[in-house]
Parts: C-alpha cells; structure tokens; sequence
C-alpha cells in the first residue's frame, strides 16, 4: 500500500473545431528569432536556441517588445470573438441533439414541460 499512486486522470480530448488560444508576445518573438538564430549558429538544439531566445527577450527594452505585444493583444482579441462564436454554435448543436432526442422516443417539448412520459 505504501506504493499506491492512484488512478491516473485521463485527459479531456480537444475539440477538433474548437479555436486555439493564440500564442504570447513571447512565443511571437521566438518564431520571429528561430530562423536567424538556427542560421547563425546551425549546430544548436531547440533547446539550446529557446534559451538563447529567452535571454535575448529579457535582454530586450519594453520599447522593442511593444510590436510583439501589440500582435499578441490583436491575436487574443480575435481568439475571444472566435471562442464566443464556438460557444454560441456549441449549445445549439447541444440544444439540437436534445431535441432529436426527445423526438426519437416520441416526446414533445411540451411534455418534457409537463413531466409526463
């Protein structure tokens, strides 16, 4: 017993159609800094480039990291739209499937209202 772990939690699988989140200011900087540094010095693993990425966004002025910002903000601000246009489709299809239900074994919406079977 002194070795039990536990159930492992299974991961919810993503929606296909769902909108992913958009990537950091950050994350905008690597992929803009990735080819050059792989250019420069072609040799390095991933790990070494995503180090010397963040040493050189640390290294860099709020100034400099005020387009990646920007880019970010306008890139969250249009997940946001996306993700509440997925929500509103979301429960219509829910709203749908529901409703085919409750045909399929001969209920009205009004009986489903009044609690009869």
């Amino acid at each position: 017993m002194m070795n039990y772990v536990g159930k492992k939690k299974k991961r919810r699988k993503r929606d296909p159609q769902a909108p992913r989140r958009p990537p950091s200011s950050f994350l905008l900087f690597c992929q803009d800094h990735y080819a050059q540094l792989k250019r420069e010095n072609p040799n390095w693993s991933v790990v070494q480039v995503a180090k010397a990425s963040g040493k050189m966004w640390s290294a860099t002025t709020d100034a400099e990291k005020q387009p990646y910002e920007q880019r970010a903000a306008l890139l969250r601000a249009k997940y946001q739209e996306e993700l509440e246009i997925y929500r509103k489709q979301r429960i219509a299809r829910k709203s749908l499937q529901g409703s085919a239900k409750n045909q399929c074994r001969g209920k009205t919406d009004s009986d489903k209202a009044d609690g009869s079977n």
